[in-house]
This record gives C-alpha cells, structure tokens and sequence, in this order.
C-alpha cells in the first residue's frame, strides 16, 4: 500500500512564537510531530508498503535540503519502504498522490484533505498547540 505524508506540520512541527500582542514574530521548527510521526514509524515498517512525503514547498535548493536534512537525522533517507519526496510548487498535492497511487495520506492542512478523491482516506494532522490564539483575558 502507497502512504503519504505532509511534511510541515504533519512530520516536522512548527511553533509559532508570538509577541505581547499575540502577533506572530516567527515560526521555528521543534520536532517531530508527536502525534503523527509514530504513524510514519508504523508505515515504514509495514510489510508491502511504499512510503512518501509529499509537501506543497516549493523544491528550492535550500527548502529541499532542509526536508532531506530532517529526514536523514531521523533515520528515515535509507529506509527500504521510503520511496523519497515530492515537491508540489504549492499546488494541490492531489495530482500528484493519485500518480503515486496513494491509498492513505497523513496531512494537516484541512483543503488538502478535501480536495482527495475517494479512493485516498485522508488523515488530520494537527499543527503545534502554539498556533492557536490566546484567549483574551
């Protein structure tokens, strides 16, 4: 089975750090999604499957180096049932699922999920709790 997975806030999260006035003033990287990378563990080592990242970033040099850099410190670039990553340019990444033949997509940004045809089940990611507006108090 072909399964697919976002990279920014789906694999890698992202903190959104905020000023006094609750204005965003940068987003840094944390870490592995805690929720969701467990999820790309178990796939990697699913018997017959076929494992992708698939992220709407543009392929830039230094945008693919950063993806590969995270990948190859997390062990993940010599995995036997890791195919490699797709670039979509910021298009919908629907297109280029179903060429991959993708049965089962990992993705945090909710007009991905339903741009997919039926035959994709889509799975919610959910970004850093750090995106999340404070309450007004």
């Amino acid at each position: 089975m072909v399964v697919t997975f976002d990279f920014d806030d789906t694999l890698l999260w992202k903190e959104v750090l905020r000023d006094e006035d609750d204005d965003v003033i940068d987003v840094v990287p944390v870490g592995k999604n805690t929720d969701i990378f467990p999820e790309f563990e178990r796939a990697l080592k699913g018997e017959g499957n076929k494992v992708y990242v698939v992220t709407s970033r543009s392929s830039t040099p230094k945008s693919v180096k950063e993806v590969f850099d995270y990948l190859r410190a997390w062990g993940v670039l010599d995995h036997p049932r890791f195919e490699g990553v797709r670039f979509t340019n910021g298009d919908l990444k629907v297109a280029t699922l179903m060429s991959l033949g993708s049965k089962l997509h990992y993705d945090d940004d909710t007009e991905e999920l339903a741009a997919l045809p039926p035959e994709i089940i889509g799975i919610q990611a959910f970004p850093h709790t750090s995106w999340m507006r404070r309450e007004e108090g």
